[in-house]
């Protein structure tokens, strides 16, 4: 179980430098102002993500939403 848990925070350290990097802002702030379905928490999402898809699942995800975000981000920018 540790070990799983050591893996899981890696992603999220991983996601956090991610989101300092492309979209200036950092793990707290979006747990902060992401809304999420029924009230789960975001680190309740991680860990169903991570349970049915594993790491590489975890990652993608993450992966795919700062991509989704960076995107939303260009577009206001535009405006």
């Amino acid at each position: 179980m540790e070990l799983i848990n050591k893996l899981k925070s890696a992603i999220l350290r991983d996601f956090d430098r991610c989101l300092q990097t492309n979209l200036s802002t950092d793990l707290y702030s979006f747990i902060a102002n992401v809304k999420l379905d029924e009230g789960n928490s975001f680190h309740d999402a991680v860990d169903v993500i991570f349970d049915r898809e594993g790491a590489a699942g975890l990652r993608e995800f993450l992966e795919n939403l700062v991509a989704m975000m960076r995107e939303f981000h260009g577009e206001n920018a535009k405006k």
